[in-house]
């Protein structure tokens, strides 16, 4: 979505990614926040990061996507998958090489040692994390060691140890495999239990521990109480033995949908190798009377279009079309691998994760339409137009003194540029006259306002002055509604609209937002004809110098 003032200020205040993008829609930028309303405001404070950088970022940046997540943790996981996925140009050019740490144990030693790991790219190893802050990860490490007495020393100073254990054994912090070689199914078996936690599976290990606690409290043990106490508390307050249930998202979307005033938002939620790692984002408006049936129609003419589809879909258990969307995806898929759409274990926090993403997306979109509208009313109402402007086609005519001249047709739908709908024009008019070349690109336009894909706008807005609208004025306008766009000279503040039957330009002191939509109009106009002109002159004197060229 455009990046604009209503935007931030409607932005949830929960954690999650955001993602800067530019005009051509590609990813700037990827940042986590835990609120995404204050973090993402921060980029347009005067206060803003200094970083020479930032300015490069916000200066190409236009659009901005966000995902919500239940916790900052996830966000922080999310993040560093979306980079890696996307890498972004701008995160590398910001990194300062300090990324999260991750435990890790480190499988394929005899006795599994555990560490911390900033990268996490070993595949005879498994990870837990990253971990936000160097307190929790240490924190958690300990905790492992305290309860499961596994090592974390260097195989040098394990073997260092091997005749006589170190300090670590004496104080219960480690089984001291290096000292007895007796222990090794005790420290398997421990390693095992360590694997279980890492995928989430901490019920047992809870149990335990609270059977321990009370055991300890009625022999009037209090300080071993305490240590279980607190161990639990840590089990139950760490998000990573917490998370979004994962057991089965391998390879899973989560599809959760969001209905206001006939109004659809559709988020599908991307999780592979038990991480979300990415979103789509479907929206239409409606006039059917059954809305399932278009939520059914958008779900499945999206995975037609998929090269690959997962093998399970998470989607609300009384969605009344799950047959037939089942049969559609079995046919989408050329292998016999199975498509199951169900719910898993705990689907209910997957569906809220993606139904809370739906609900933020089409209260934004809302809101930005109610903004739009009353722009696009501000300048009907300043221009004094027939209808309000949700179309609006700017041209613009750029050449060196007569030669190689173009003209650019930019179409701009309710306030935003739809590159859909833009055109170029070869001008045939000799000599440096611009008011006859934009004659003949505005007259060559409504020539074709009959044709498919050339329906008529609401505003024609051309970029000169009061001369280039009298000109165009004489054409046959079929009734549409035409405008003119001055730059201000030296001593003047805004820009100048020029209307019909009026010698002064309208008012718009009052309505800068909507001015900048015609203003952006122009400066896009201006963009299209002279990167066309620049092609068609280049061009051309590559064609001069090849005929000159001896043979």
């Amino acid at each position: 979505m455009r990046i604009n003032e209503v935007i931030i200020k409607n932005l949830p205040t929960k954690p999650g990614i955001y993602i800067f993008k530019n005009k051509e829609n590609e990813t700037l930028y990827v940042g986590k926040a835990k609120n995404l309303q204050k973090r993402i405001s921060s980029y347009f404070s005067k206060s803003r990061d200094s970083r020479l950088n930032i300015a490069f970022l916000m200066k190409e940046a236009w659009g901005i996507d966000f995902t919500t997540t239940n916790s900052e943790e996830e966000a922080l996981m999310l993040e560093s998958k979306t980079i890696k996925i996307r890498q972004p140009k701008y995160n590398i050019m910001l990194k300062d090489d300090k990324t999260y740490a991750s435990l890790r144990i480190e499988l394929n030693k005899e006795f599994p040692r555990i560490s911390s790991s900033r990268k996490c790219d070993d595949s005879k190893s498994i990870y837990l994390g990253p971990f936000r802050s160097s307190d929790g990860l240490k924190k958690t490490k300990k905790l492992f060691q305290r309860i499961f007495g596994i090592r974390d020393c260097s195989e040098t100073k394990f073997n260092l140890h091997k005749k006589r254990a170190c300090v670590y054994k004496n104080i219960d912090m480690c089984l001291g495999p290096c000292d007895e070689e007796t222990l090794k199914d005790a420290y398997n078996k421990n390693i095992s239990s360590i694997k279980a936690i890492f995928r989430g599976k901490i019920g047992k290990l809870k149990k335990e521990l609270v059977e321990k606690m009370n055991r300890m409290a009625q022999n009037e043990q209090f300080e071993e109480a305490s240590f279980y106490r607190d161990e639990l508390s840590l089990l139950s307050n760490n998000y990573y033995f917490n998370p979004t249930p994962k057991e089965k998202l391998t390879n899973t979307d989560v599809v959760g949908f969001y209905i206001l005033d006939k109004k659809i938002q559709i988020v599908i939620l991307f999780f592979r190798g038990g991480y979300l790692i990415d979103k789509a984002n479907l929206y239409i408006e409606t006039k059917s009377k059954n809305i399932n049936l278009d939520i059914y129609q958008l779900v499945s003419q999206f995975y037609s279009k998929k090269t690959s589809i997962p093998k399970k879909i998470i989607i609300a258990k009384d969605f009344p079309y799950i047959s037939e969307l089942k049969k559609d995806l079995s046919d989408f898929t050329f292998s016999k691998s199975k498509i199951e759409i169900s719910v898993v274990k705990n689907a209910h926090q997957l569906m809220k994760l993606a139904t809370d993403n739906a609900e933020g997306y089409i209260v934004q979109n809302i809101r930005e339409e109610e903004e739009i509208n009353l722009l696009l009313n501000n300048i009907k109402v300043a221009l004094n137009l027939k209808k309000l402007p949700n179309k609006i086609e700017c041209f613009d005519i750029s050449n060196t003194q007569g030669t190689n001249p173009v003209a650019s047709m930019v179409t701009f739908v309710n306030g935003t540029p739809d590159k859909s709908k833009y055109k170029k024009f070869k001008i045939t008019t000799q000599g440096p006259n611009d008011y006859a070349m934009m004659s003949e690109a505005v007259n060559r336009r409504l020539n074709r306002i009959n044709d498919k894909g050339w329906e008529p706008p609401d505003l024609i807005l051309l970029d000169g002055g009061k001369g280039h609208l009298n000109k165009i004025a004489k054409l046959d306008l079929n009734n549409i509604d035409i405008a003119s766009i001055a730059k201000p000279k030296k001593n003047e503040k805004i820009d100048k609209i020029y209307t019909m039957n009026k010698s002064k330009p309208a008012d718009f002191s009052g309505n800068i937002k909507a001015l900048n939509i015609l203003i952006n109009a122009r400066n896009e106009a201006h963009r299209f004809a002279l990167t066309f002109h620049k092609d068609r002159r280049r061009k051309a004197m590559l064609q001069s110098n090849l005929e000159e060229s001896p043979i």
